[in-house]
């Protein structure tokens, strides 16, 4: 026996490596899977014709893509700082409804009157549920402000790409954006199942999905611009063969 069976008492211990193979098994078959996506993804838009020939009718391709990586760059740093200064004040706020929580809780351990102890109980309920909102749009804060910082580094790619003629630099803010078109419905949906169908909500609930359809638009410009990009590649390796 060695010395890990000594300082055991004779009997030999050994860690579960089943458990730690088979999540690295996962992690790595999810990898491979997730890889193996984006090859067949990037083949696929190469291999095809440009979905559209212009930008917005009078714009051609390379540039109509170039000013939008522009557009986005601008648009995803002013996004960055106003989803910055809205997250530090939501938790200003929150950590002031936790205050006046805990004031109230002390105020109501000292009343003896039953019937007054039960009408503190309403500003308890409404600091609860002030409270209960504000975790789920910090949640929603901290989701954008990731996807703004990431847009940034994407569209610096996407317009280095344009100008060097790289298509490869333009996947990334291709698969970002659907990403983003992605949350922006099911955080639509979200904000329909939380707070109702009011007016207010409805309102910006359509907004954003107009502005979805407009990305999703974009998107397929920068798409045309990869697959052009892609055929002006195949058509000098021939040319050379």
């Amino acid at each position: 026996m060695g010395r890990a069976a000594i300082l055991t008492g004779g009997h030999q211990t050994r860690a579960p490596v089943g458990g730690k193979r088979a999540r690295r098994e996962v992690v790595v078959g999810g990898a491979a899977t997730f890889f193996t996506f984006l090859t067949k993804f990037r083949v696929s838009l190469a291999a095809n014709m440009p979905i559209l020939g212009s930008c917005c009718i009078c714009l051609d391709l390379k540039v109509g893509t170039k000013i939008i990586g522009i557009l986005n760059l601008i648009g995803a740093i002013f996004s960055s700082l106003s989803m910055a200064i809205s997250l530090v004040m939501v938790m200003f706020l929150d950590a002031g409804v936790s205050t006046a929580k805990a004031v109230n809780e002390i105020h109501r351990s000292r009343l003896n009157d039953d019937d007054y102890m039960d009408t503190q109980d309403q500003p308890k309920q409404i600091m609860e549920l002030v409270q209960e909102h504000l975790s789920y749009v910090k949640i929603a804060l901290y989701v954008m402000l990731a996807l703004a910082l990431l847009l940034i580094i994407t569209s610096s790619m996407l317009i280095h790409g344009v100008r060097r003629d790289r298509r490869g630099l333009l996947l990334p803010f291709i698969v970002q954006q659907l990403v983003n078109i992605v949350v922006f419905v099911g955080l639509d949906i979200a904000v329909l199942v939380l707070f109702g169908a009011h007016k207010v909500i409805i309102g910006s609930v359509l907004s954003m999905l107009v502005g979805c359809l407009i990305q999703l638009y974009l998107v397929l410009v920068v798409v045309s611009q990869y697959q052009a990009l892609g055929l002006i590649r195949m058509h000098e390796e021939i040319s050379m063969k």
